[in-house]
């Protein structure tokens, strides 16, 4: 939790705790109100009865006194009770209001404390939210970052492998040129013509053709480059005879073909070359 947020709780924790005090503050007041006010009502009524009981005097010495003094005393007593009922509704009156005041403000301090809340709740909310962007994107990037690493090392052991393989098969390769070559010049020197020959000559065709057909499912390629432009790179010029039907620098005869594995030579073929005119 960053320090920022630590001291949002902690000012939520001080609005918590000012909201309490002053709600206690305001029920204290409410129960002092309403004590106050009981003790003036029953001082008021204490006033009322003993008006009453002036009164009741009064009307005892009515008998005493003279029509015209009777009267005016009843009259003062009625003004005294009307004047302590009177006093009795202001201060029913007063507490009533003071009640709703403290209503009233307390209402306020709630709805001040509900909306300081959720002003709090709704911003720690968006800095979950884009905390947890962040984060996700983040992850997102070390996934993608180790998918593209994956991908490297499986590429890399499938170029090891496929190295490992070729270098394998270089070496029966090179190792099967000694044997193919003798087939190669057996069917070259031998005559067509004798039928005694002719089976033969087909057995040594059918055996080189297997061969050859198993080689080159892995990958060798036999180089028979008659009549093609001279390349270094794949064939060896044994000799240079000037030609004037085979263009300059083209072969002209293919005295041994050549091998290569997956694009790498492993035996040059043997050549003439021309020389042109």
């Amino acid at each position: 939790m960053s320090e920022q947020e630590k001291q949002q709780d902690i000012n939520a924790e001080n609005v918590d705790e000012t909201v309490a005090q002053q709600t206690q503050n305001s029920e204290s007041q409410e129960v002092k109100a309403e004590e106050a006010a009981a003790a003036q009502a029953e001082n008021t009524e204490d006033q009322i009865a003993e008006a009453e009981k002036i009164e009741e005097e009064i009307a005892a010495m009515a008998a005493k006194l003279t029509p015209e003094e009777l009267r005016g005393e009843l009259l003062s007593a009625r003004l005294s009770i009307r004047q302590l009922q009177n006093e009795r509704k202001q201060l029913k009156s007063e507490f009533e209001r003071k009640q709703t005041a403290l209503q009233l403000e307390k209402a306020t301090v709630m709805a001040q404390y509900d909306e300081y809340r959720k002003n709090v709740s709704a911003e720690q909310e968006d800095k979950h939210k884009k905390l947890m962007e962040v984060t996700q994107k983040k992850l997102a990037e070390a996934i993608a970052a180790n998918e593209e690493e994956i991908s490297r090392i499986r590429t890399r052991c499938d170029n090891e492998i496929s190295k490992a393989k070729s270098f394998a098969l270089e070496g029966f390769v090179k190792d099967l040129i000694p044997s193919i070559e003798p087939l190669e010049k057996a069917l070259f020197y031998s005559d067509r013509n004798n039928p005694q020959q002719k089976d033969l000559i087909e057995g040594l065709e059918m055996t080189m053709e297997l061969i050859l057909k198993a080689i080159s499912k892995n990958g060798v390629e036999v180089i028979d480059p008659l009549n093609q432009p001279f390349d270094p790179n794949y064939h060896q010029a044994i000799q240079h005879i000037p030609n004037p039907v085979v263009p300059a620098n083209h072969v002209m005869g293919v005295i041994q073909k050549g091998y290569a594995l997956n694009g790498r030579l492993l035996k040059p073929a043997l050549v003439v070359v021309s020389s042109g005119n």
